[in-house]
């Protein structure tokens, strides 16, 4: 069965199209927690994914993806379809260690910033207002 995803969705996956279950592909938060707290993700990435709430989640329902301390967690695995932030663009992975997260965009460069805080170190002339990324993940 062919399943048109949300506009994201469809950017995120080839063609647009996609021949898995429309419930089994979603769309979920990352917020940096900073401090090495937060998951790496990459384009392409399958692997045990935590969460804040259920996955998949109850129709229009938002997804949070789970760092640090956050409890209660839901574990899925899943399929990291497209990674998007609103001022960075589409990103290639999300690199977390204690002392710096790396974003890799689209295009190879890196906007390197700061673990200790989210300070931006260097790739942008000035920071985001937020460093949301919007995830569009697979269940697997």
């Amino acid at each position: 069965m062919r399943v048109k995803g949300t506009r994201h969705q469809d950017a995120a996956v080839a063609g647009g199209e996609t021949t898995v279950a429309k419930e089994q592909v979603f769309e979920a938060l990352w917020m940096p927690r900073w401090y090495g707290q937060d998951p790496a993700l990459a384009q392409g990435q399958e692997s045990v994914l935590q969460f804040r709430n259920p996955v998949p989640p109850t129709r229009g329902g938002v997804v949070f993806m789970a760092a640090g301390l956050d409890r209660p967690r839901w574990d899925a695995r899943c399929r990291v379809l497209g990674l998007k932030h609103d001022v960075l663009g589409r990103i290639q992975a999300i690199e977390v260690s204690p002392r710096e997260y790396r974003f890799v965009r689209h295009d190879g460069s890196v906007v390197l910033v700061d673990a200790d805080g989210g300070l931006l170190r260097e790739g942008l002339a000035h920071p985001p207002p937020d460093w949301t990324v919007r995830v569009v993940l697979q269940v697997l």
